[in-house]
């Protein structure tokens, strides 16, 4: 066994217009929980406080809060692509529109 490649992570085209709703102290819960995601992501006992959730395929969501979640694609071999973030409902609009 090799060392583990490092995750990447990329913006997706709308993320910018996803995150302009969020208060710094939102943004910045994300990057922490973000940091989290890429110390922990393919490790399922380690991301249970993540609240780490398969949507499709590869797109995933993990929580903020309990009404804020951020939408991710897996991209294999070891990139995450931010997509968008939102509450449920915004997220499940999402997923129908562009999934």
């Amino acid at each position: 066994m090799g060392q583990p490649r490092a995750l990447v992570v990329e913006l997706g085209s709308s993320w910018k217009r996803w995150v302009r709703n969020r208060s710094p102290l939102e943004l910045e819960e994300i990057n922490e929980r973000l940091l989290q995601l890429v110390d922990q992501f393919g490790k399922p006992h380690a991301h249970a406080g993540l609240g780490l959730r398969c949507l499709r395929e590869n797109a995933f969501e993990f929580r903020i809060s309990r009404d804020i979640r951020v939408v991710f694609l897996f991209l294999k071999p070891n990139r995450l692509h931010l997509m968008m973030t939102g509450n449920h409902n915004e997220v499940r609009a999402w997923l129908k529109q562009n999934l």
